[in-house]
């Protein structure tokens, strides 16, 4: 994979379309099995073997924690005012998207969630979007940005200390179980 053929596009209130809106997700799907262990409808999706995600029956979502997730990434998308979509692209084919939130002159990356293919080039796409989303915030006058990564991946951990992001302890959840690291960088206006 070439660093200068991925591309990145922010998209405040996306129009989803059904195509896109398969895409986000099985890629979201994806990351939270990956995050938070299969849940009873994440085992029968795999035991159908379906190639891609289905949206549960509204019966079976209380048994689906993480198709209960999904649907509410999906929603914040579609009709948050503060949710902002990150589209990511290998030539001109969309491989991941993420989800970033804009309050109070600070920006925060929740997730970033890549098609399946592109996994083992992850530490490498998020580079190139951590990068993306500095400028972006040079340019936009934003202050900070928070990016959260997930427990289990260490070496998005080393990227973000490269780039000059630091953990504080204001940052850490005590009271609820958190899956993700938060670490944060100053963002200096140019």
């Amino acid at each position: 994979m070439h660093y200068q053929k991925i591309n990145l596009k922010i998209i405040q209130n996306p129009k989803i379309k059904h195509s896109k809106e398969k895409f986000i997700l099985n890629v979201y799907h994806e990351l939270f099995t990956k995050m938070y262990g299969y849940d009873y409808y994440d085992s029968y999706l795999e035991v159908i073997l379906s190639k891609s995600y289905k949206k549960p029956n509204k019966e079976v979502l209380n048994m689906a924690p993480n198709s209960k997730k999904l649907l509410e990434v999906l929603e914040s998308i579609k009709n948050s005012s503060t949710i902002f979509l990150l589209e990511i692209y290998y030539h001109r084919k969309l491989i991941g998207v993420g989800r970033l939130e804009l309050k109070n002159k600070t920006l925060r990356l929740k997730e970033i969630a890549l098609a399946k293919s592109y996994l083992k080039s992850q530490k490498l796409i998020w580079e190139k979007g951590l990068n993306y989303l500095i400028k972006y915030c040079e340019e936009e006058k934003i202050k900070r940005l928070y990016v959260e990564v997930p427990l289990k991946e260490v070496s998005l951990l080393l990227l973000l200390d490269k780039l000059g992001f630091k953990e504080d302890i204001k940052d850490i959840k005590v009271n609820e179980i958190d899956y993700t690291y938060v670490w944060n960088k100053e963002i200096e206006s140019k």
